[in-house]
């Protein structure tokens, strides 16, 4: 995963425990490592939730004064942030980004109660391609001299058996993997180093932003006294209609995109991306206009320049939008807001981007980057984002082990990624990722890569995934991070054009969130793989055709005002204790939870009209308040029950009719 300093930090001596070698060639002192973390103030009802007191902002700079800290970073909070946590005036608002060693971070946490601090760990996204193939053992690479190198030569052919210049060539033997680009004529010659006659261990080929699919192979067979001819294939002769007239990838189709009415758009729904960037100069993504680089010191326009591509394919499957036939993504007519963490990323920028979503009212955000450490400073503004009606979507990750940071967290909606074993070119790396365990009927599959466990909410299209990138390129592109975007864009349409979103769910809190959540699960199409590696399932569109309103949600600001209003982002929760709980637990609901027992109301107060039993909202209501927080894995099979029971109400026609007519100021409310 690509790794670098992130925005504003002053990374630490030498990176990171090695001193930092002497100016003049001479000695340096041996010290302890150095980390960097978040210190952040428990503001407002945080700190009420803790049990302790606010701490004064003259407490906190003094402490910083006193104790020689490396501040290297403020982190500023917006004023409808600190609104949410009911920080009052004098309070320590500022997170402090600073560099210290691990001891004095665990003595700052054990005895300062009215501050948490956790690890500025770096973020990681996107690019999960291991070229490489098992290496020889060690003992064995000891008798260097059965090492024998040869000299391998290759020529890259694309379309028309044309030479590719500038493909990425890696030979994998049994040390470290060789690497480079192809010439003008198609051609390089690589080395290759392994034991005896062993051959190559693997070879991967790939032409990024090209249009063609990449070539993997284990133990290929390869010659040292002849020409070695690789013929990549492209998009345009193995997809249908690409470029000009493919409208929706195979992830879209599968998920019923292709089925909608083209007024289903997204309009009027805030969409962020916080990635990598996004490069509007390309031709689908020329709408884009909204963003911020969160690089300290960096242009306002820098998130445009997307120098991974990782963003811009993201943005594509969201929003995409073309005139003349191509690609389109999901929310194509939805406002979307580019905010550039990487390259470089770390917590840090992930909190300045949550502020920005709160600040700016964002419906939705994508999010396709991770890291390993929980952070508490994170985790509050995640709670936060929440209580604003915010949905945060994060890729789980793609190490194949427990799910990543933030995604784990209570207040996001984690995504797994499947692959279509029918779309899967063979001899690609994509074709690595497939195993027979994880195959169901109909040919979808739980990639080796995918990150799993409990916390994992919904599963979305993440393997050879074509998308944009920058350039006016297209790039099939496959993790966790192309999956998410998927899940982002439905949640979209569904904030735009279902009615329940329209009137009950109007409201900019964390019914909302829990609203979109239990539609989300009772979309789903159940898989052979376990709750731990697809949640509650494939979310899909089939069966919604009817439900979704065009027009989205800017026309329904015209509609009738709730009858009901959900609790406010600053009505607490967790038992009455506060409205973000401690310690980056999120925000928690009581046994009877107030959002949980509205909805439930609301939807009981149709009496006969819904489904012929007035208590049956009451019994939605109570689950929806067991349930939250709302990504903490399956529920119990009765919960199960409830939530799809909820998800088919607000589906079923009369309901609709009801919704419809309270949002026109038409009829029957809630």
């Amino acid at each position: 995963m690509p790794q670098s300093e992130g925005r504003g930090s002053r990374p630490p001596a030498n990176g990171g425990g090695a001193p930092a070698p002497a100016a003049d060639g001479g000695e340096v002192r041996v010290g302890p490592p150095i980390r960097q973390y978040l210190m952040a103030p428990r503001p407002g009802l945080t700190a009420h939730a803790a049990g302790v007191r606010p701490m004064a902002a003259g407490l906190l700079n003094a402490t910083v004064d006193s104790m020689g800290l490396d501040v290297v970073k403020r982190i500023k909070r917006p004023r409808r942030t600190l609104a949410t946590f009911g920080a009052s005036s004098g309070e320590a608002t500022d997170i402090l980004v600073t560099n210290m060693e691990p001891e004095r971070a665990q003595l700052i946490a054990a005895t300062a109660p009215n501050l948490t601090i956790g690890e500025n760990a770096r973020l990681q996204y996107g690019a999960l391609v291991s070229a490489v193939g098992d290496s020889a053992p060690i003992s064995a690479l000891l008798a260097l001299g059965a090492v024998r190198p040869k000299q391998i030569r290759f020529r890259v052919l694309g379309e028309a058996d044309r030479p590719l210049a500038g493909a990425t060539v890696t030979l994998g033997g049994d040390t470290v993997p060789q690497q480079g680009l192809t010439d003008q004529k198609g051609e390089l010659t690589l080395p290759l180093h392994t034991l005896g006659d062993r051959p190559a261990r693997s070879l991967f080929v790939v032409k990024p932003g090209g249009g063609y699919w990449d070539l993997y192979l284990t133990e290929p067979t390869l010659s040292d006294g002849s020409t070695n001819v690789i013929r990549l294939q492209s998009f345009g002769e193995t997809v249908e209609g690409f470029p000009t007239s493919m409208q929706f990838g195979w992830g879209q189709r599968l998920m019923g995109l292709d089925r909608l009415p083209a007024g289903i758009n997204g309009e009027g729904v805030k969409i962020a991306i916080v990635d990598s960037g996004a490069d509007n100069t390309h031709p689908l993504l020329g709408h884009i206009r909204l963003g911020r680089d969160l690089g300290e010191g960096n242009p306002p326009n820098g998130w445009t320049n997307d120098l991974v591509g990782h963003g811009s394919h993201c943005a594509g499957v969201i929003a995409a939008r073309s005139t003349e036939g191509q690609l389109r993504g999901f929310a194509p007519e939805a406002e979307v807001h580019v905010l550039k963490v990487f390259p470089g990323g770390r917590y840090d920028g992930l909190i300045d981007a949550l502020d920005y979503c709160i600040d700016h009212q964002i419906d939705v955000v994508n999010m396709s980057l991770g890291g390993d450490e929980n952070n508490p400073a994170v985790e509050d503004t995640l709670a936060a984002a929440a209580l604003n009606g915010i949905v945060c979507i994060v890729a789980a990750g793609n190490s194949g082990d427990e799910v990543k940071f933030p995604a784990r967290s209570p207040n996001a909606i984690a995504v797994a990624a499947v692959g279509d074993l029918q779309e899967v070119r063979p001899n690609t790396w994509d074709s690595s990722t497939f195993r027979a365990q994880y195959l169901a009927a109909d040919g979808v599959f739980s990639p080796t890569f995918t990150c799993h466990g409990p916390e994992i909410t919904v599963c979305a299209p993440g393997v050879g995934i074509i998308s944009t990138v920058p350039g006016g390129a297209f790039e099939s592109q496959s993790g966790t991070s192309m999956a998410a975007p998927h899940v982002t864009g439905l949640a979209a349409l569904l904030l735009a054009h279902h009615p329940v979103f329209r009137s009950q769910l109007r409201e900019r809190n964390q019914a909302r969130v829990a609203g979109l959540f239990s539609i989300l699960r009772s979309m789903c199409q159940q898989l052979p793989f376990g709750a731990d590696r697809t949640g509650a399932g494939l979310p899909t569109l089939a069966g919604f055709e009817d439900t979704l309103v065009p027009g989205g949600a800017a026309a329904a600001a015209q509609g009738g005002a709730a009858a009901f209003v959900p609790p406010s982002p600053r009505a607490p929760v967790g038992g009455g204790t506060g409205a973000v709980a401690p310690q980056g637990t999120g925000p928690q609901m009581a046994p009877q939870g107030v959002i949980g027992q509205q909805l439930g109301g609301a939807l009981g107060g149709l009496g006969g009209g819904l489904l012929g039993q007035a208590g049956l909202g009451q019994q939605l209501g109570s689950a929806l308040g067991t349930l939250l927080p709302f990504s903490a894995g399956p529920p119990v099979t009765q919960e199960a029950a409830l939530i799809q029971q909820l998800g088919t109400a607000l589906a079923d026609p009369r309901v609709i009719a009801l919704l419809q007519a309270q949002s026109a100021g038409q009829g029957a409310r809630w």
